[in-house]
């Protein structure tokens, strides 16, 4: 048994990803880099807490993840995510964020111009049909990076 194992509630994430998985392959790319930039337990990927997240009311594990246990929200916006329920109920940690005027918390990747509720022109976001996973996940460490020196 591995006794390295944390329970994804008592986790401080630096970096959580939202998605939806459609767009799995290219968040996986740039999850695994993120891991080794910052560790394993540093990011919160889905697919890395699978035993964890099999649970009933994961709406409000979720919730918990994304509003109160995570430094940097990154959240990969298409039509896709506008559609899907459990990427509606991150979006909803995602706003109360944003309505806490804590955005600094909060990063928007765009895979395409879905219009996205909550989601308005003046918002900014990285274009991710322009930038690979290794240059997406570069940002990332660097807005992690902002962060840490602002709060330091």
């Amino acid at each position: 048994m591995d006794k390295s194992l944390s329970k994804v509630g008592e986790i401080n994430f630096k970096v959580s990803l939202s998605f939806p998985g459609e767009h799995r392959t290219f968040v996986s790319k740039v999850a695994d880099i993120l891991r080794v930039n910052l560790g394993k337990d540093q990011v919160f990927y889905d697919y890395d807490y699978q035993s964890q997240l099999a649970v009933p009311n994961l709406d409000a594990v979720l919730q918990s993840i994304y509003r109160k246990n995570s430094g940097l929200v990154v959240v990969f916006l298409c039509k896709e995510y506008a559609e899907k329920e459990w990427c509606g109920l991150e979006w909803r940690a995602v706003r109360d964020i944003i309505k806490c005027k804590d955005d600094d918390r909060i990063m928007f990747i765009r895979f395409d111009s879905a219009e996205i509720d909550g989601l308005f022109s003046i918002d900014g976001y990285i274009d991710a049909s322009k930038f690979s996973e290794e240059e997406v996940a570069r940002f990332i460490l660097e807005r992690i990076q902002l962060s840490s020196n602002i709060n330091a």
